[in-house]
C-alpha cells in the first residue's frame, strides 16, 4: 500500500493518489494528512472499511466513488468541509456526520444505495437539496433541532424520517 501526496501551505500533506489491494485503508503515519485528495480512492472495490485520521480537514470530490463494497467508514472528529461527490456510490449502511462539519452541500451522499441511517451531531447547520440524492434505502436520519433541511435534500429516496435531537 503506498500514497502519493504533496505538502499545502500550511505544513500538512494532501493525498493525491493510492495503490494498494487491502480491504482496509492504512494512512501514513509518517506525515500529517489534512486532505484527501480528489478520486483518491476512486474504484477501489477491494475496500470494505476506512477510519480517516483525525488530522483531516477536508474530503475532496469523487474520493470513494465506485468503492461498491466499503461498508464502514469513521469521519474524521475536526471535518471542515466535504466536496460535492465526496462520498457518491458507496456501499456503506450507516453513517455518523461529526458537527464540525458546517453543512452537507448537494450531491455529498448520491447514489449511496445501501445507506440506511445517518446520524448528525450538533454543529452541522444545514443539509442542502440533493445532499442525499437517491440513497434508496434511507430510511432514518438523526438532525439537531436547530440545522436547516432544503425540501430537497433527500430527492429519490424512498421513505426517510427526520428524527430531530435536542
Amino acid at each position: 500500500m503506498s500514497f502519493y501526496y504533496k505538502a499545502v501551505p500550511d505544513g500538512t500533506y494532501c493525498l493525491t493518489g493510492y495503490n494498494g489491494n487491502s480491504s482496509s485503508v492504512e494512512f501514513p503515519q509518517n506525515i500529517t494528512v489534512s486532505i484527501l485528495g480528489d478520486k483518491l480512492f476512486k474504484n477501489h472495490t477491494e475496500i470494505t472499511s476506512v477510519e480517516i485520521p483525525d488530522t483531516v480537514t477536508q474530503i475532496g470530490g469523487f474520493v470513494f466513488d465506485g468503492c461498491e463494497n466499503l461498508k464502514t467508514i469513521k469521519l474524521p472528529s475536526h471535518l471542515d468541509d466535504m466536496w460535492q461527490y465526496a462520498l457518491t456510490r458507496m456501499a456503506i449502511e450507516t453513517i455518523e456526520i461529526p458537527g464540525s462539519l458546517k453543512e452537507i452541500i448537494p450531491f455529498t451522499f448520491n447514489q449511496c444505495k445501501d445507506l440506511k441511517t445517518v446520524y448528525i451531531n450538533k454543529g452541522t447547520k444545514r443539509i442542502h437539496g440533493m445532499a442525499f440524492k437517491d440513497c434508496t434505502a434511507l430510511t432514518d436520519i438523526y438532525v439537531p433541532e436547530d440545522t436547516i433541511i432544503h425540501e430537497k435534500a433527500f430527492m429519490g429516496c424512498n421513505e426517510v424520517r427526520i428524527h430531530r435531537n435536542q
